[in-house]
């Protein structure tokens, strides 16, 4: 046998083989026989075929044997091919081109993809990225005990005229041109005057409005200015509890004072700003090996990720049109091409550093987890028993143990900002 490889691209190869009709000729005798044994010639008996019926059978047979021949052999050359080259196929291989007839050479021409070789920057040697860090302030937690409070308010309904803050249960109609939109009604739905769409003009339009009566208002939906007519069913007014110990402990078993509590949602909301500029760091370092590595990605590889992307999505969104799921595979694109790079990146980082994670590291995670939380004790080990929960745990793991290994030589310029920037950037006040 002998190979040649054409180099297409970083990534793309084309290997052609010839196998010589000495090599092949004991192999195809074989089928040939295979085939002609099951062969029942006119008037005769399944496998007796002789004289002028063996001309015959040759005749109308051996161009479908040579076919059935050449494709049984693609397999066992192809990968002996790329076994003699080195080379660790990705994807299936494509036949470009298939010759062969009996007495004649095998001629095979296979495209096919590996992963691209590619440098990776000069990281040990320091590099620098800058990553933002939110400083939060007293607002998170007014914010986090108005929301506490809000999850144990109760509701009474009211008479008297609606106001910011309450709660109406109305059925929404949308208009257009004076006329009701047959089927654009929305019935016995919540809404609370003041959030959401429903502040600014709206939250006037609507104010003082009572049980059982009817309001035309243009309500702005993302920018679309869209007419409803409301009609209001029930008029409910929050009762917020108190802030007070009775509060706290009600609200959570392991705190006696409000004091106590508010420390405990303050040190989880620290975590939770500690967690976010943790992340904001790993996709710095992240943008820095995709905007220093000199590396392209796959195509196999990024059909792959946005087919797995978009099977994800229809599995949630089991009405998907395919109009849809054309838009969602356009807009992929990019992020799959940016995500190929990086597993590629990474992994190769993982290969060179010679990063792993051990059993025993599992199992120390584990007990800390359960540690952590041990009323679930259980319940952790049973989900750690999941072939599937277990590699999503061992990738984690990993992941962490890599960005633990890049921070090392991660000059990090932190560039710290208050919380009330956030909060305006999201757009809430």
């Amino acid at each position: 046998m002998k190979t040649k490889i054409k180099i297409k691209n970083s990534f793309t190869r084309q290997l052609s083989i010839t196998v010589v009709w000495k090599d092949l000729k004991s192999d195809f005798d074989k089928k040939f026989e295979s085939i002609k044994s099951n062969y029942t010639p006119p008037g005769g008996r399944k496998g007796k075929v002789q004289g002028m019926a063996l001309d015959l059978f040759k005749k109308n047979y051996t161009a479908s044997i040579e076919a059935q021949f050449a494709e049984d052999s693609i397999s066992k050359y192809y990968q002996e091919g790329v076994k003699e080259l080195d080379l660790v196929p990705i994807n299936q291989g494509k036949i470009i081109d298939m010759k062969f007839k009996s007495e004649q050479n095998l001629e095979l021409e296979i495209e096919f993809e590996i992963k691209p070789e590619f440098k990776l920057p000069k990281y040990d040697k320091k590099f620098k990225v800058t990553a933002a860090k939110y400083i939060p302030s007293k607002k998170d937690l007014e914010d986090a005990l108005a929301d506490l409070q809000s999850s144990h308010s109760t509701m009474k309904e009211i008479n008297d005229g609606a106001k910011e803050g309450d709660f109406l249960m109305v059925d929404m109609q949308e208009y257009e041109n004076g006329n009701a939109i047959v089927g654009k009604k929305m019935e016995k739905q919540y809404i609370k005057l003041g959030g959401g769409v429903f502040q600014k003009k709206t939250l006037k339009a609507l104010e003082g409005i009572k049980k059982n009566e009817k309001r035309n208002t243009i309500i702005d939906i993302n920018g679309k200015k869209v007419d409803y007519e409301f009609l209001v069913h029930k008029v409910e007014e929050q009762i917020l509890p108190e802030l007070n110990d009775d509060f706290a402990k009600k609200a959570d078993s392991d705190v006696k004072t409000l004091s106590e509590l508010k420390k405990k949602i303050n040190d989880n909301i620290e975590q939770s700003f500690e967690n976010e500029y943790i992340k904001t760091v790993n996709n710095a370092i992240i943008d820095y090996f995709i905007a220093k590595t000199k590396i392209d990605a796959p195509d196999s590889m990024v059909a792959n990720y946005i087919e797995h992307l978009v099977q994800n999505n229809k599995s949630k969104q089991p009405q998907m049109t395919e109009a849809q799921e054309e838009e969602l595979r356009k807009n992929s694109q990019e992020g799959a091409i940016f995500n190929v790079k990086w597993y590629l990146i990474k992994d190769k980082i993982v290969h060179d550093a010679k990063l792993n994670v051990s059993k025993e590291d599992m199992s120390n995670k584990e007990t800390e987890l359960i540690k952590q939380d041990p009323a679930n004790a259980k319940k952790i080990k049973v989900f750690l028993k999941n072939p599937e929960n277990q590699q999503r745990f061992f990738d984690d793991m990993l992941s962490e143990k890599l960005f633990m290994h890049l921070k090392d030589f991660a000059v990090i310029k932190v560039d710290k900002k208050k919380s009330d920037e956030l909060r305006k950037m999201q757009g809430v006040s």
